[in-house]
């Protein structure tokens, strides 16, 4: 599992002609702002925005569909759990991101 986004990145450049954006974002859409993601462990400054969007909508989207060890999240149980992810998610961006989650 921990080694998707490395393997996504190096599949990605390899084939070539992708935005570098987009690799910033396959290969650290896990990192979290504390330092406790991976692939680097990167924190803060060193996250992009584009991945720190990238990274809420992956959690959001991992927690409401259906998985083989647990039922789907609603949207607001979601966003909630999110919410309490002090200090891993970029707050402003999720503070934005709440009409989208929520539908409203």
């Amino acid at each position: 599992m921990r080694k998707h986004p490395r393997l996504g990145y190096e599949a990605l450049a390899a084939e070539g002609g992708f935005p570098p954006e987009m690799l910033d974002v396959v290969l650290h859409h896990h990192e979290l702002l504390d330092g406790t993601g991976y692939p680097h462990g990167l924190r803060g400054d060193q996250i992009s925005d584009i991945v720190r969007l990238l990274t809420i909508v992956d959690i959001h989207a991992a927690l409401v569909e259906k998985r083989a060890y647990r039922l789907p999240f609603t949207h607001a149980e979601a966003f909630t759990t999110m919410e309490r992810m002090d200090g891993k998610l970029d707050p402003h961006l999720l503070h934005a991101f709440r009409p989208v989650a929520l539908g409203a």
